[in-house]
């Protein structure tokens, strides 16, 4: 009865819909079917999950394809030979490239010089997509990163990587 009632207040309220893209605790994927007793989702691991509607109704569902902007956010680390006044000219490039797209949030990015790390300078880019779905941000995502790795190449930025170093083998007994 509890899961007849919760897949009526689903049918009513319509927080997703089939197609849509929801979080739901550990569980995420596209809804495949709402039913009478349970709402089928296809996991990004290509897994089916099924739900009972009464957990539906009690719990918080993220729908993430009713977003209106999507989020973009990674940290850059780039060498600490990197002189200071090339760190600002690298930022302020990175916001021109996010300010001269047409699909960005104007209002709301952040990119800046975050912190010091072990390896190199971290710089953290994060930005909000104006996209309809998630292929579209995918493009947009990569367009923007890929001006930034360009921009990177043109002012001479080496990005760090965290160095891995050779163990010694140990000297064999003879």
């Amino acid at each position: 009865l509890a899961n007849l009632l919760g897949s009526l207040l689903i049918m009513f309220e319509k927080p997703f819909r089939v197609g849509h893209w929801i979080k739901l605790g550990d569980t995420e994927g596209i809804v495949e079917s709402i039913g009478f007793r349970s709402t089928r989702i296809r996991t990004f691991y290509n897994s089916l999950v099924s739900i009972p509607s009464n957990t539906l109704v009690n719990s918080t569902v993220d729908n993430m394809h009713m977003r209106t902007y999507r989020r973009v956010r990674t940290t850059l680390l780039i060498s600490y030979d990197t002189p200071a006044d090339t760190v600002e000219a690298f930022i302020e490039g990175i916001k021109q490239l996010v300010l001269d797209s047409p699909h960005t949030r104007k209002d709301r990015y952040r990119i800046r010089l975050d912190d010091f790390s072990d390896f190199g300078l971290q710089i953290l880019v994060n930005f909000f997509l104006d996209v309809a779905n998630t292929k579209a941000e995918q493009v947009e995502r990569q367009q923007i990163l890929m001006g930034i790795l360009k921009l990177a190449e043109s002012m001479d930025i080496q990005f760090a990587t965290p160095a891995l170093m050779p163990v010694p083998e140990a000297p064999q007994n003879t």
